[in-house]
């Protein structure tokens, strides 16, 4: 199976930004599991990454969330 298309990213993300509960996915609308990335020592930026999982088919990705109430 491939992975999640740029629309379910972003659907992802959008229901990642309304909070609190976890995501559903997009394909199967199996809940999520969020999971934050640490800020690593070795990259200048400040970056806000989360791997995003599917408990029902598995599927995940890792995209650059933004905060809540954040537009764009």
């Amino acid at each position: 199976m491939d992975g999640y298309t740029a629309r379910q990213k972003q659907d992802l993300l959008d229901q990642l930004a309304q909070g609190p509960a976890p995501p559903r996915c997009p394909r199967c609308g199996a809940r999520c599991a969020v999971i934050r990335a640490a800020p690593r020592n070795d990259v200048a930026y400040v970056r806000n990454r989360v791997v995003i999982r599917c408990s029902g088919c598995l599927l995940s990705c890792a995209v650059e969330a933004r905060k809540r109430g954040a537009s764009g």
